[in-house]
């Protein structure tokens, strides 16, 4: 028992060590709003269309999964699911899209 709560402080405070130095070194290349919105323009559309594919997963989830399940029984979940799915792969080709628009390809 006594290795495995080392084992565990030791992550831990690994854990602890890199989120403080990520966001020191956020903070230290962080200069204005716009860099802190949208982090300077500068982001894939890849990493933008997962950054929405997890925050609409997280919200159907929350909002969602409990409504559905709440009115209409676990049974029709596989609608939440399905709309889940076709909601990010939507998304996925619209970002596609739009960076292919914006490089002139």
């Amino acid at each position: 028992m006594d290795n495995n709560m080392l084992i565990l402080t030791i992550v831990t405070v690994l854990y602890l060590f890199m989120i403080g130095y990520l966001g020191y070194y956020g903070y230290r290349t962080t200069k204005n709003a716009l860099d802190y919105l949208v982090a300077g323009r500068n982001v894939h559309p890849f990493v933008m269309a997962l950054s929405y594919g997890a925050t609409f997963i997280s919200t159907s989830a929350i909002v969602g999964f409990g409504g559905a399940a709440a009115l209409f029984g676990m049974g029709l979940l596989w609608l939440t699911f399905l709309n889940i799915l076709v909601g990010i792969i939507i998304y996925c080709v619209y970002c596609i899209w739009q960076a292919h628009q914006k490089n002139g390809t």
